[in-house]
């Protein structure tokens, strides 16, 4: 499988379907992972799905 864009929800699907047993690839057109001045917010229903894949 091929998951499109590594952010957070990119990343946290990839997880998710790697545990699962799937072949997981993330593309991204960023050469690196660097921080770009803006922040993150989740919410309880946010945590509680990562909580459900291990990422909470």
């Amino acid at each position: 499988m091929i998951i499109v864009g590594g952010g957070i929800g990119g990343l946290a699907a990839a997880v998710a379907f790697h545990r699962r047993g799937w072949q997981v690839e993330v593309l991204e057109r960023a050469a690196a992972f660097t921080e770009v001045g803006a922040g993150l917010s989740i919410q309880p229903n946010g945590l509680r799905a990562l909580d459900a894949i291990g990422l909470g």
